[in-house]
């Protein structure tokens, strides 16, 4: 259902945006496409646009779950491109096919700038770019899209968040359930690039993690697990910093809605984990609110 609507809202939205283009089925796939970012960093992403004809205005779709295992779970980029669009598919930055170090969140602001204005530059783009996605892919929208990227059109942010306090802190207390996010879906890549002993596939992770949470959600102080400290380094430093702490910046939208230029369909659903519901209406409210002022 989540797919299905998806693909409804993101094409009304980005066709509102962005100048639609005439429909095909014929399409050329290029991948690991190597994007430099800034710092030197070297991300890589699958390129589908369409054969001929162009340029194409451009959908970019950032993951850190493998943009192979989203192009198998998901039709919305094929169906995408035969309606005339250019789709890049990118591992951020440290997952999968891209180089450097990940660390959630941090570097997704930069990152998507830089992926965004790339995109726009390219022979076979016309400039005018749109983001998508949901839950993670969803949040490096917002975190991209208050860096102000002057190619940036249209954003369809699905399921995200606004604050550090509702999506970290959970009604003001750690959310637990980031030590199984990171155990099932980032430490068996984490694994398989540092050749660490453990699960490096997320079907081996899922059936230690039934072996190992009880253990694991028990440990106290939190500080004291020690089975994340080989492949998710960041999680201690998470722990080290209460909600309210400047140090969570990169994570804060609700002072930054004023950078945000482009057009913006926001939704989530009201049983998406704690966070979903308040992160939609507080962004959604937000930037109402910048753009009356």
């Amino acid at each position: 259902m989540r797919v299905n609507c998806q693909v409804l809202f993101v094409i009304a939205a980005l066709t509102c945006a962005i100048a639609q283009q005439p429909p095909t089925r014929d399409f050329i796939l290029e991948q690991n496409v190597a994007i430099p970012m800034r710092d030197g960093v070297l991300l890589r992403a699958d390129v589908l646009r369409p054969k001929g004809g162009g340029p194409f205005s451009v959908l970019v779709y950032r993951t850190p779950y493998g943009k192979h295992f989203a192009q198998k779970e998901y039709t919305i980029f094929r169906r995408a491109v035969q309606r005339g669009y250019a789709v890049v598919i990118e591992d951020v930055r440290g997952r999968y096919a891209s180089d450097g170090e990940f660390r959630p969140y941090e570097n997704e602001g930069r990152d998507g700038f830089d992926t965004i204005e790339w995109a726009a530059k390219q022979a076979w783009s016309n400039g005018n770019v749109g983001t998508f996605g949901l839950s993670y892919p969803g949040a490096v929208q917002w975190l991209a899209a208050v860096e102000s990227p002057p190619h940036l059109k249209a954003m369809v942010p699905a399921m995200t968040f606004s604050t550090a306090q509702n999506f970290f802190y959970a009604s003001g207390t750690w959310d637990m359930s980031w030590i199984e996010w990171i155990w099932d879906n980032i430490a068996p890549d984490v694994r398989a690039r540092k050749n660490l002993p453990g699960a490096k596939t997320g079907e081996e992770a899922i059936a230690a993690w039934k072996q190992a949470a009880p253990r694991m959600l028990n440990t106290l102080p939190l500080k004291q697990l020690a089975d994340l400290r080989g492949v998710a380094p960041y999680y201690y430093d998470w722990l080290s910093h209460p909600a309210e702490d400047r140090w969570w910046d990169w994570a804060e939208l609700r002072n930054k809605y004023s950078r945000v230029h482009a057009a913006v369909l926001n939704f989530s659903g009201w049983y998406d984990d704690n966070y979903g519901p308040e992160g939609a209406t507080t962004n959604f409210n937000g930037l109402l609110e910048s753009r009356a002022n």
